[in-house]
């Protein structure tokens, strides 16, 4: 694999993106005026739901006087500096589509950038030991550090590319080159990073000069340690990993001296989350089941023995999913978890106070998140949508309590989302979200079965650009967070294992059932789509209950269990997921590959060819079955497509097909 051609990263002037105004006045976009201009009763152009929101990432300078934002413009997302004190902004870095998307970008200091790339490469990283792999060969995606002053000079491409070869005759630079694990506040001319540089799995870590590039190890890597924590000077406190049996190990950093630490008092289905090294060095916060609990708790951790000397939190119905740390200081502002809306735990009360002072001034929207904030806390971003209110970003000053909106992004109304519950057949309760697009007495809708992907993940109701357009098309959506799902303790999750088509299917199909019991679904209308494994859930129902659809969407879907299940024992520590997998017969009766003679609904499929999440492979047999089969279907494959979404282009054609596909199937209109 070859390093990243730096030419590529070229900063010609965008004339429309380049003279940008920010503050109040630039509010409006081109999804909000589209949707001014529709007619009434008009469906809304499919463009205004394609658009990308105007910030995909912030983050301020260290004196909060400037940020480094990605931008949307003409499809994708740029690297844009914005100037607080001239009101004014200017374009860093372009990216290029066909060769090169930025993740985010943010101040190595106070005149010096660094941001994460993902271009696109074809990789060929061989067998490790007996047939184990680390990666899957082929056209993937591949992360870089780039590094640019804030005048737009010393554009530079981080970390040289390796010149050893690893086992054999293969040339290896790792695909994953943008880990920073300090920041090194108080050292402006380097970063620490950790990459699998000198084995193709478990990294090493390097102090990184982001002005000449020169790399210096600090540690090499160890054989069973994949993840290390330093504190913001930069010196290694703790290292966590797993043994090839897949068991979790611990190291802790004391003076320097490395020594292997017990934690398994903290490990549930999982490992435990390690946030931040607390500001003693001394102590860790961590995500953790604490002595098996069944949910995941908040608590500081001893780095010396693992021991939990303060519980900071525990819920004990509801995990703990979510939580804001400063990437230099390493100070915990926040954590998280969702009941029936987001729920936070504060660390900084002066920071808390800021925030819901913020959130009542704009009207208590139902979610106000921390994008970016100083060291010193003089100076925050926040993201804020819900209950009505159009998703805005806004820069807000503690010391005067200015608020200053950079943003607004309208696509039609938006979407606010009800908490419900329902019985599964079994009796076990299921969370949920439901949209309706009019009253429950206006019911029943023609409707959209929304499960989501993961399948170890929660919908909790936020923006998605699917989900606008749902509802301006006037359809009611159910997403339910099945059994499996996570945030509501390692019981719940652990009850949708081997269950993949089974419980966790039937948990699906009775949201349905519930829907149209309280007559808010017309059963005659009704349509299951998802991506990823929600992708996988509407494979299914085309061919196990056909007759409650008339028809099915997968995006970037798992059809075959059995090569899912391979790949994921082939590859280090995977193995640990395939127990979650079904077993013997039960693989075959739920892969979606070995029952299309049985679907009976017509279907579509959508998958980017560089899905590092789930293989293009997935979906090409899966269609080659489908027209031996004669099964009706359309497939569509984006080049250069990911599972996310990330190109504006890709957002459209997906739109453009499943709009033709629902009018076609569920009798309403289509547009473009």
């Amino acid at each position: 694999m070859k390093g990243v051609n730096t030419m590529m990263f070229n900063r010609r002037s965008l004339s429309l993106l380049a003279g940008l105004i920010f503050y109040g006045w630039f509010v409006s976009t081109y999804a909000e005026s589209n949707v001014a201009d529709k007619s009434i009763g008009s469906p809304t152009s499919l463009d205004v739901f394609a658009e990308l929101p105007p910030f995909h990432s912030i983050s301020l300078s260290p004196e909060g006087k400037q940020a480094i934002a990605l931008r949307a413009f003409q499809g994708t997302y740029h690297a844009v500096l914005l100037d607080f004190t001239t009101g004014r902004s200017k374009l860093l870095m372009a990216a290029d589509p066909d060769n090169f998307l930025f993740n985010w970008c943010r101040f190595a200091n106070p005149t010096r950038v660094v941001c994460s790339i993902r271009s696109y490469i074809v990789l060929r990283a061989g067998t490790i030991g007996l047939g184990s792999r680390a990666y899957r060969d082929g056209r993937t995606v591949a992360t870089r550090l780039l590094a640019i002053d804030t005048d737009g000079d010393n554009q530079l491409q981080l970390i040289p590319e390796a010149k050893s070869r690893l086992r054999g005759d293969l040339e290896w630079n790792s695909p994953n080159q943008d880990d920073v694990i300090s920041w090194l506040p108080d050292d402006p001319k380097h970063i620490m990073v950790q990459v699998a540089r000198e084995d193709r799995v478990n990294p090493s870590v390097y102090k990184l000069n982001i002005y000449n590039n020169k790399l210096k190890r600090e540690q090499k890597f160890l054989g069973s340690i994949y993840r290390w924590y330093a504190d913001k000077d930069g010196d290694l406190r703790f290292a966590t990993g797993r043994t090839s049996s897949g068991e979790g190990v611990a190291y802790s950093y004391v003076d320097g001296k490395r020594t292997g630490i017990n934690i398994n008092h903290l490990i549930g289905l999982d490992q435990p989350t390690l946030l931040t090294i607390a500001d003693d060095n001394k102590s860790v916060y961590v995500i953790a089941n604490h002595n098996g609990a069944d949910t995941q708790g908040l608590y500081r951790v001893d780095i010396a023995t693992g021991q939990v000397i303060e519980t900071l939190f525990h819920n004990p119905t509801f995990d703990v999913t979510r939580y804001y740390n400063h990437s230099a200081t390493k100070q915990l502002l926040y954590a998280g978890y969702n009941e029936d809306g987001p729920e936070l735990i504060w660390f900084n009360k002066e920071l808390q106070g800021a925030v819901e002072s913020i959130s009542a001034t704009l009207g208590n929207p139902k979610f106000v998140d921390i994008w970016s904030t100083t060291p010193s806390l003089s100076h925050i971003v926040v993201a804020a949508h819900g209950n009505g209110i159009a998703q805005a970003l806004y820069r807000y000053s503690l010391a005067d309590r200015s608020l200053i909106k950079l943003s607004e992004f309208r696509q039609g109304a938006e979407v606010d989302f009800e908490y419900v519950t329902y019985t599964a057949r079994d009796g076990q309760v299921i969370p949920a979200y439901l949209a309706l697009p009019g009253s429950r007495e206006d019911g029943p809708y023609p409707t959209i079965i929304d499960p989501h992907g993961g399948p170890w993940s929660e919908d909790d109701g936020r923006y998605f650009f699917l989900n606008q357009y749902f509802m301006d098309r006037g359809y009611a959506i159910l997403k339910p967070n099945f059994r499996g799902s996570t945030g509501y303790g390692d019981a719940y999750t652990e009850a949708g294992f081997e269950q993949w088509g089974g419980t966790m299917q039937n948990d699906v199909i009775d949201g349905l059932d519930w829907m149209i019991e309280q007559k808010l679904t017309d059963p005659n209308k009704v349509c299951i789509h998802g991506g990823s494994y929600g992708g996988y859930v509407a494979l299914v129902a085309a061919y196990k209950t056909p007759e409650k659809f008339r028809c099915a969407v997968s995006f970037a879907g798992v059809s075959d269990l059995a090569d899912l299940r391979s790949q994921w024992f082939n590859y280090r520590f995977g193995r640990l997921s395939t127990a979650r997998l079904p077993k013997g017969d039960a693989l075959v009766h739920n892969s979606p590959i070995e029952n299309v003679s049985k679907m009976r609904l017509p279907l579509l499929l959508v998958h980017g060819d560089v899905d590092r999440s789930v293989m293009i492979e997935q979906s090409r047999n899966l269609v080659e079955k489908l027209v031996e089969a004669g099964v009706e279907h359309q497939y569509i494959e984006q080049p250069n497509g990911d599972h996310f979404f990330s190109l504006q282009a890709h957002r459209l054609e997906y739109l453009q097909a499943l709009d033709q596909f629902l009018n076609k199937h569920l009798r309403t209109q289509a547009t473009d």
